[in-house]
């Protein structure tokens, strides 16, 4: 029984932390959310993303506003017109696929972030946002997947280390690599919650082997 209030405490804390990352993450500089892919071939051209105008640059920062504001419909109808005049910028389709999840449009979302890793096949954000979506829907290797793709383009990106090791212990049943990382998680963050994961993982572990 302490087992599985253990692992229902971690699913509840999964989604309610979901949002304030959500929210955090939409600060992220216009630079860092517009990078082009570190992976594009040498034999073609980088092409450097079009600037925004002044008028754009003033749009993106009242859109990163409203998303923090909780006022998600009016960021959406920003970053929606945003996107059809800027493509290229990842963080603008990142920005609203927040949006579109905050007002239940997980679909319009996963397209969003779909376009935001074609326009920067490296933006952490929003693989880490397409795993959980993948989650949600019950496509936990695809989940993997994209929790991978973003520790691969940003290894110290600890929220995609929590949330492979929320995956791998509550839904793919993997111990060893949720404690992987769950330590990988701890050792970014100091976070005392995680610490107390680890003892619970750990405990676990050891009964499961004495079992054998």
């Amino acid at each position: 029984m302490p087992l599985i209030k253990h692992i229902l405490a971690k699913y509840t804390l999964a989604k309610d932390a979901l949002v304030n990352y959500l929210l955090a993450a939409a600060l992220c500089s216009l630079t860092a959310c517009s990078q082009l892919p570190v992976s594009t071939p040498p034999a073609a051209p980088v092409v450097a993303a079009a600037q925004l105008s002044a008028l754009q640059q003033q749009q993106f920062t009242e859109g990163k506003a409203l998303l923090v504001a909780g006022q998600y419909s009016a960021a959406q109808t920003i970053f929606s017109a945003l996107a059809t005049q800027q493509g290229s910028f990842a963080g603008i389709w990142y920005n609203l696929a927040l949006s579109q999840w905050h007002t239940g449009d997980a679909a319009g979302a996963q397209n969003s972030l779909q376009q935001a890793v074609k326009a920067s096949a490296t933006h952490s954000a929003s693989h880490n946002l397409l795993g959980i979506l993948a989650r949600q829907q019950g496509n936990f290797r695809q989940a993997e997947r994209h929790f991978q793709r973003a520790l691969q383009a940003q290894p110290d990106y600890a929220l995609a280390h929590k949330n492979l090791a929320f995956l791998y212990e509550l839904y793919l049943g993997e111990p060893l690599a949720a404690h992987y990382h769950y330590q990988q998680y701890y050792a970014m963050t100091q976070d005392e919650q995680a610490k107390a994961w680890l003892a619970l993982l750990e405990q676990q572990l050891e009964q499961e082997a004495a079992n054998e």
